[in-house]
């Protein structure tokens, strides 16, 4: 029971937070408004394209370096020669 009363208290908790971020003016702009408002800027967008760039660079890297490890371990093993067969005695 004491779980369930601690999940409820930390939800309503996480509900009014949340509330709040949206609806709550912190000046003329709630605080969504004035994180929209910063993240939107020229030099906001520059550095978000330059990360994803960046991201994008990196997962290539990573991905050639899994493959490059998958197929040195993938190798087939070497193919090994059948002995050869004994001689037939003579019937």
């Amino acid at each position: 029971m004491g779980n369930f009363v601690k999940r409820l208290f930390n939800g309503v908790v996480v509900l009014l937070a949340a509330l709040s971020f949206f609806l709550v003016p912190v000046g003329k702009k709630t605080t969504a408004q004035h994180c929209v408002a910063i993240f939107t800027t020229r030099p906001a967008r520059e550095a978000a394209a330059e990360f994803s760039t960046v991201a994008r660079r990196i997962a290539a890297q990573v991905a050639n370096q899994v493959g490059q490890l998958h197929d040195a371990h993938a190798k087939p093993p070497p193919q090994v020669k059948p002995a050869p067969s004994p001689a037939k005695p003579p019937s």
